[in-house]
């Protein structure tokens, strides 16, 4: 097993209300037909095509000609490669990383918050920027950041700033295709994650935060592209590889960058929310988050298209949904954006 930081598990009590979701009468055809084709347009802006060796399936799992040993041991490898004091992990500028710690503290105020985004110009812009996009964009556009801080609210003001430090200091690279893949992956399952949260009655305070993250380990694997295990693979020994070592690196990145244990947690085990080890137990915010990407990836969102398999079925409504109601709804939502 690749070793890990420590866990923080996250387990907040349900709700008593009913799946409301369960209930929800099907749309009409000709809306139907409306979302499947915004959602075509979406996915004609993904390049799909340009990131399917880092994509692996059980089906190609299997044919890859190595022993479960030897990619435990390259993903060892890389894991300590990441974690050796002379490798530099993709870090946050100060005023980011300091806004990031003050928005998980209630005791902070806005005009505080705002201090701190202020002196990052191109975070403030971006902030402001997607406080009037469709996800959260309500009634007359906000001009300022503090009428977009006032307006959001404390809950919505966090999730706004950490996709907005993702977009401006982590998406970002010389593969303009990889990165806008993984932008609208992340941003997709964050908002994803938080449906199934709602609908469920899961409390979800960190759900889109964890679903905006959950592979950012796919960001270090990238970077570890030319390390001597990796530099002469196979294809698909390389995505091997990552899908097993990719959750361990994001995981080790939001451990250096000090975010929440429950963000910590829910990026380590959104593949394995339960039996991860001998005491892993099960992981709600893992739980959720897995359901959220396999819905994504159902939609083409940042990833290949992929129909839900039995087993991805299974997972979701293990959480308390049926799978085709999830789908039609989240269709609903991203169709907005």
């Amino acid at each position: 097993m690749v070793r890990e930081p420590e866990r923080a598990e996250y387990a907040p009590h349900r709700r008593t209300a009913k799946h409301a979701m369960g209930s929800r009468p099907a749309c009409r055809g000709t809306m139907r037909n409306t979302m499947d084709a915004r959602l075509r347009a979406l996915r004609a802006r993904r390049p799909d095509e340009d990131i399917k060796t880092f994509v692996i399936r059980d089906a190609e799992a299997d044919a890859v000609a190595v022993t479960p040993q030897r990619i435990a041991e390259v993903s060892r490898a890389l894991f300590d490669a990441a974690n050796a004091p002379g490798y530099k992990l993709p870090m946050l500028p100060d005023t980011a990383a300091e806004s990031m710690r003050m928005a998980n503290d209630p005791t902070v105020g806005m005009a505080a918050l705002e201090r701190v985004v202020g002196r990052d110009t191109m975070l403030a812009t971006r902030m402001l920027a997607v406080a009037n996009s469709p996800a959260y964009a309500t009634g007359e556009r906000p001009r300022s950041l503090t009428a977009a801080l006032q307006r959001l609210g404390t809950g919505a003001v966090r999730d706004v700033l950490y996709q907005s430090v993702m977009e401006c200091h982590i998406f970002r690279g010389d593969d303009e295709a990889f990165v806008r893949a993984e932008r609208a992956h992340a941003v997709y399952v964050g908002h994803i994650a938080r449906l199934v949260c709602q609908t469920v009655g899961i409390d979800p305070q960190f759900a889109f935060i964890v679903g905006l993250l959950h592979d950012i380990g796919r960001i270090v694997f990238r970077s570890l592209a030319n390390h001597p295990e990796l530099a002469k693979a196979d294809p698909r020994f390389r995505a091997a590889v990552f899908s097993s070592a990719h959750a361990a690196l994001g995981s080790l990145m939001a451990t250096k960058w000090s975010l929440p244990g429950p963000v910590i947690e829910g990026i380590r085990r959104h593949h394995r929310y339960r039996d991860f080890a001998a005491d892993g137990g099960y992981s709600q915010i893992g739980h959720v988050v897995a359901v959220a990407d396999k819905v994504a990836i159902a939609l083409g969102l940042g990833r290949p298209e992929a129909p839900l398999s039995e087993t991805d079925r299974a997972v979701i409504q293990e959480i308390g949904v049926q799978p085709d109601t999830l789908l039609l709804t989240a269709r609903q939502i991203v169709s907005r954006f």
